[in-house]
């Protein structure tokens, strides 16, 4: 027994499907989120590894803060109530 591959027209709608994709991609669910960007910080090297740690121990213990900068914003914010 054969299987049969879905026939699908080729004549300019890929594009329409590829556009609508990348918008809908793009597109906020539910609340208005801020977009994250990328910075860079410098840290002396005993600071990164204990941030390490915790998040090593997090990760294991299936705790929330599961990454450095996910533990960097969570100071941020409670630091400077933003």
């Amino acid at each position: 027994m054969s299987i049969r591959k879905r026939v699908t027209e080729q004549n300019g709608s890929n594009n329409a499907i590829e556009t609508l994709a990348n918008e809908l991609a793009d597109r906020p669910y539910g609340q208005k989120q801020d977009i994250q960007v990328r910075t860079s910080i410098s840290l002396p090297a005993s600071v990164l590894q204990k941030l390490e740690d915790i998040a090593r121990e997090n990760k294991r213990s299936k705790n929330s803060l599961k990454s450095v900068s996910a533990i960097i914003r969570h100071c941020i914010k409670k630091g400077v109530n933003v």
